[in-house]
């Protein structure tokens, strides 16, 4: 059961709409990326050390404002608070273990991370336990992530052959689809457009021939799509923007230059960038611009530093930007990069526009590997938000399938605080919830279900502002599990 699209009273979308006429109008603006520091992380060694700052994928947490790092160096996952930007803890790990992926449900405070063997492991992080929840996967490398919040479930690819999309129920504790993929995978996103997962395949096996998208829908568990695009993209990063429904993908390698948006409505290409080489893609809901770790960029017209390099492919390893919040229709934008070094990875704090980007090297030096310093560096992204604050917005519920119910959801400000309710009828299960794109992530909001009638009442506040133009999702539980 999905709600329309979230949409403001007609006034107030008029000015909205003439400012970014406007502001498209001006031309292309700098990156807007400000370095503010770079945190040290304990337990690595002196830059050019072999094995040295060997990361994986970040995640966040909004509600504690916790950044988590994939750190194999240390066997764990760094804990960075980033009011302050300080390390504030190790999550250890067994001592060959390769983390991959720290994962946040937000609405269960629990992380999930994949241990890059055969497991993932679930921490509650409301009431930590001696031990994390452990789930032993069909097939080994545990590797790329993501959360499902319509149906409160983790899912994890195996980066070895057989290749399985394998969806772990939180609430419930237990393991509950295995579906086999077309080829390898790397990174995987939910989408809260059509609540599908989508897959980042290379195809390595094939010399990146399937390389492309997948869909996966968790409600029929099969693939529904299979978006090919070939040797040009071994898509390692993916992410998506849940108001143009395109996604921004990071292609490490392959015979095209650079990432790629594409058309999850279709699967076309809708453009190549200058900027590739990248491992992972973030999209920032709050300013719609996606960030990528593009640690082997071969493109130079961005100005930055090359990093040291025994071969003839020289690497120029920068933080590329794409923007999609120009105007309705037009492709997702390239903006300037923001020079890095040694680092393929990207991680983002929608709250105050921080980016993050470890590194084994800063600044890159094209004379030495071992010059500079590592760690994780930080940039203020100081670009506005790309939607004005909401005071008021609507979405009515809007049935399909064998689905009866309905009803309407309404945003209010309370105070400082964005209030959701909503009074849905037809509902035919024990429990029942809304899963709400905002300017800080995937929200969930809980409702009360009255059995006798089919009706529920859902209220709750929110982190960020409904994403206007997005769409919002009624989920209910049959109790089976």
């Amino acid at each position: 059961m999905k709600l329309s699209k979230i949409s403001r009273p007609f006034l107030r979308t008029l000015p909205a709409l003439f400012a970014g006429v406007l502001a498209w109008g001006q031309g292309l603006p700098s990156s807007g990326m400000q370095y503010l520091q770079t945190i040290a992380i304990p337990g690595w060694r002196a830059t050019g050390s072999a094995g040295n700052a060997n990361v994986d994928v970040m995640g966040f947490n909004p509600v504690t404002r916790f950044m988590y790092l994939a750190d194999r160096t240390n066997h764990g996952v760094d804990v960075i608070d980033t009011r302050t930007n300080v390390v504030v803890g190790l999550l250890q790990m067994a001592s060959n273990s390769v983390p991959n992926v720290p994962l946040v449900a937000v609405n269960l405070q629990q992380l999930a991370v994949s241990d890059g063997l055969k497991s993932v492991y679930v921490w509650d992080l409301k009431a930590p336990q001696a031990q994390p929840d452990k789930y032993d996967l069909p097939s080994t490398t545990t590797d790329g992530m993501d959360y499902d919040p319509i149906n409160q479930t983790v899912y994890v690819i195996t980066d070895d052959a057989p290749y399985y999309l394998v969806g772990i129920s939180l609430p419930y504790k237990k393991i509950t689809t295995q579906t086999v993929l077309p080829g390898s995978a790397d990174l995987i996103k939910f989408n809260p457009v059509d609540g599908k997962i989508y897959v980042g395949l290379e195809d390595a096996d094939n010399n990146n021939a399937g390389a492309g998208v997948a869909a996966y829908d968790p409600a029929t568990d099969k693939i529904t799509a299979n978006y090919k695009i070939g040797p040009a993209c071994p898509v390692h990063g993916i992410d998506i923007d849940p108001i143009s429904n395109i996604a921004v993908l990071g292609c490490f390698g392959g015979t095209a230059t650079g990432d790629m948006a594409i058309s999850l409505a279709d699967g076309s290409v809708l453009k190549t960038f200058v900027v590739g080489g990248t491992d992972t893609i973030v999209f920032n809901p709050n300013n719609r611009r996606f960030y990528a770790g593009a640690g082997l960029n071969t493109a130079a017209t961005s100005g930055c530093p090359q990093s040291f390099s025994t071969t003839a492919t020289k690497r120029t390893p920068v933080v590329g930007i794409f923007d999609a919040s120009g105007p309705t229709g037009a492709a997702v934008r390239e903006y300037a990069a923001a020079c890095t070094g040694g680092g393929h990875i990207a991680g983002v704090d929608p709250i105050t526009n921080f980016v993050y980007v470890p590194v084994s090297q800063y600044p890159a030096d094209p004379a030495s590997s071992s010059s500079g310093q590592n760690g994780v560096l930080v940039f203020r992204d100081s670009t506005p938000p790309a939607q004005a604050p909401v005071t008021q917005a609507q979405a009515a519920l809007t049935a399909f399938g064998s689905s009866m119910a309905g009803g309407t959801v309404q945003f209010t400000l309370a105070g400082r605080r964005m209030r959701l309710t909503a009074a849905p009828t037809g509902i035919t299960g024990p429990a029942a919830w809304l899963s709400v794109p905002t300017t800080v992530t995937n929200e969930f909001v809980a409702c009360a279900v009255n059995p006798a009638n089919g009706t529920a009442g859902c209220s709750g506040d929110l982190l960020g502002d409904p994403l206007i133009g997005s769409v919002v999702t009624l989920s209910v539980d049959s109790g089976s599990g």
